[in-house]
């Protein structure tokens, strides 16, 4: 019993926010502008929060034989009933102006003939109007015409009296305090919505601002650190072919060329994978593996550059198949494999290991090169920033390659981390899970 009294407002809760939402979204569409949905939204929750009290006061005049002011309150409630069913066939601008004139008429008449506080309602529907409206005529007639009603019922209270008799004071209480709190509502969701998107907007302008100063720094990689080796390229072969230095000159060169050519081939492949995944999202296309190949065919494209530096590579095939884009996994073991040559010392050596359990793979890639301290550990995948650090040999490099294998492995269901000890090497793992 105890359980199930704890348990029933988990599930009521939900369904009231269910029912509410529903309400606030009649006739609300994804197409629909942010402040039109939102007007549409606060005249939804409005009429609707209006409906039950304008049956009740029907009701209640009814049996009190308060025929007129009954005919009144069930013109209200038919009117709200028009305004949802206007506003469900998203004929937007006939439903705000049927809850303005409406209520203008009909407060009007209460007032003048029952003086039942509705008065204060007819304020309130000049502020409806300049929300809802922007057109400066129109606002300026509603403004017109609600405080003329207002200060004619003020007149007509202070010198004759009432056409069929007065409310209880209790009434007109309760009929101003109920007409206020309705207002009150719809206003604090109006403005809670615009609250929400205004956060939203200010969090997707610091995404543009990100957005912007990544693509400021990657213009500055094409017009530094890619057009640097191709100028350097070809103002050797012209020297070459003006004869101002020897075949031979040019051969002795033509290894530290090869080698700014992969450098400049890499940075290219990250570039224009970074770009795409930027256009167009990273589209994934998970397939059953074998990372062991994978691995050994990165580390066989790489073989030259590892072999420059005269460097061992460690790997020990094996058979675990896992469950991933092939093209991402290749990505992601290149440009860790990139770095850990770009980083490590000169006859050194990176070491492949890989361990699993039930559900995943973990492979690691170690080297015994530079390191980094902490605090660059710390924000290796949390920063934005891009930043580019120069390897053993001063190897150049764009700065996307750990953001590229972070985003993908994010898309494969898969992470990655890091450990690192300055001067003493680094550690890269990441998983992915394995095929069932």
């Amino acid at each position: 019993m105890v359980y199930l009294t704890k348990l029933t407002p988990l599930l009521v809760i939900p369904f009231i926010i269910k029912i509410w939402n529903a309400i606030a979204n009649i006739g609300v569409t994804d197409d629909l502008a942010f402040l039109e949905k939102k007007k549409t939204q606060v005249t939804n929750l409005v009429i609707s929060l209006g409906l039950p009290l304008f049956l009740y006061f029907t009701i209640i005049n009814f049996l009190d034989g308060l025929y007129l002011l009954t005919s009144l309150n069930f013109s209200l409630f038919v009117s709200g009933i028009l305004v949802l069913v206007t506003q469900f066939r998203q004929k937007f601008y006939i439903a705000r102006f049927i809850v303005i004139i409406t209520t203008t008429l009909i407060f009007t008449a209460q007032c003048l003939l029952f003086r039942n506080g509705n008065e204060l309602l007819l304020l309130v529907n000049i502020i409806v109007a300049i929300i809802y409206y922007s057109e400066t005529k129109f606002i300026v007639f509603i403004t017109a015409i609600n405080a003329l009603c207002y200060f004619w019922i003020r007149y007509d209270a202070a010198y004759n009296l009432p056409m069929h008799g007065t409310l209880s004071n209790a009434r007109v209480l309760f009929n101003v305090v109920c007409g206020l709190i309705s207002f009150v509502v719809a206003l604090q969701y109006f403005k809670f919505e615009q609250m929400a998107a205004q956060k939203a907007i200010e969090e997707k302008n610091a995404e543009l601002e990100a957005l912007n100063k990544t693509k400021e720094k990657l213009f500055s990689i094409i017009a530094h650190d890619l057009r640097s080796p191709i100028a350097q390229l070809k103002s050797t072969l012209d020297l070459v072919n003006r004869d101002y230095i020897s075949k031979e000159e040019f051969h002795d060169l033509s290894h530290h060329f090869t080698k700014q050519i992969d450098q400049l081939q890499d940075n290219m492949n990250n570039l224009l994978t970074w770009s795409q995944s930027q256009l167009n999202g990273i589209i994934t296309k998970p397939q059953t593996v074998n990372a062991s190949i994978i691995i050994q065919e990165v580390i066989d494209l790489l073989k030259q550059q590892w072999q420059a530096k005269e460097l061992q590579i460690h790997f020990q095939p094996f058979e675990d198949a896992v469950c991933m884009d092939p093209d991402h996994l290749k990505l992601i073991v290149r440009n860790l494999l990139s770095n850990a040559i770009k980083f490590s010392n000169r006859k050194h050596t990176i070491v492949f290991n890989h361990s699993r359990n039930n559900k995943e793979l973990t492979i690691s890639i170690r080297d015994t090169g530079m390191g980094m301290p902490q605090d660059q550990l710390d924000m290796l995948f949390t920063s934005d920033s891009i930043k580019s650090t120069h390897g053993t040999d001063k190897e150049r490099g764009t700065g996307l390659g750990l953001k590229l294998c972070k985003e993908f492995l994010d898309k494969n269901n898969g992470e990655i981390w890091a450990i690192s000890e300055l001067g003493i090497g680094s550690t890269f793992f990441f998983t992915t899970p394995l095929h069932k």
